[in-house]
């Protein structure tokens, strides 16, 4: 991921909050190199997550593509590749 990317800090900021809300982990806690599955993120808040990110961010998601990429970062990127593509 580029950090300094506007569209990237955007993306990411979003799915913190989104992911902090849905498992009630601390902010402290989830940065870009955060992993999913070890921050608890399950398949449910994953697929309600990538919704949220496809309302916001006008792109399309496989339910499965949060588990995709391991990391926030990870994710967040591909967010962005898709919104380029557009």
């Amino acid at each position: 991921m580029n950090a300094t990317d506007p569209r990237a800090a955007q993306v990411l900021s979003f799915l913190k909050t989104k992911v902090i809300e849905r498992i009630g982990v601390p902010a402290e806690d989830v940065t870009e190199n955060s992993v999913f599955i070890k921050l608890g993120l399950e398949s449910i808040d994953a697929v309600l997550v990538s919704g949220e990110v496809e309302d916001e961010f006008g792109v399309e998601l496989s339910p499965s593509a949060i588990f995709d990429h391991e990391t926030l970062g990870g994710f967040t990127a591909e967010v962005v590749r898709l919104m380029e593509a557009q």
